[in-house]
């Protein structure tokens, strides 16, 4: 979820009460995304996106391809319909 910490800054939490997982910043005209830490040095960018939104979204596939799900490959989804 995102929690609105000013007009320019987003927190990313998996719950309203929970831990700051990602932070999304306005940036030139889109929103940059990055993984939060108290630790500057362990602070990692992970994008610029078109809006809030879209860099929460990225931040749960992110997620998800750190615990070695991914999401189909064009070649994979070809095959599947029967286009390959």
């Amino acid at each position: 979820m995102l929690d609105r910490a000013s007009d320019d800054r987003w927190f990313v939490r998996r719950a309203p009460d929970g831990a700051v997982m990602a932070v999304v910043e306005a940036f030139g005209t889109g929103w940059r995304l990055r993984r939060w830490s108290f630790v500057e040095s362990e602070q990692e960018a992970l994008g610029v996106y078109t809006s809030a939104e879209l860099a929460e979204t990225a931040w749960w596939r992110h997620l998800d391809r750190g615990r070695g799900q991914r999401t189909a490959s064009t070649s994979e989804s070809r095959r599947r319909l029967g286009e390959d």
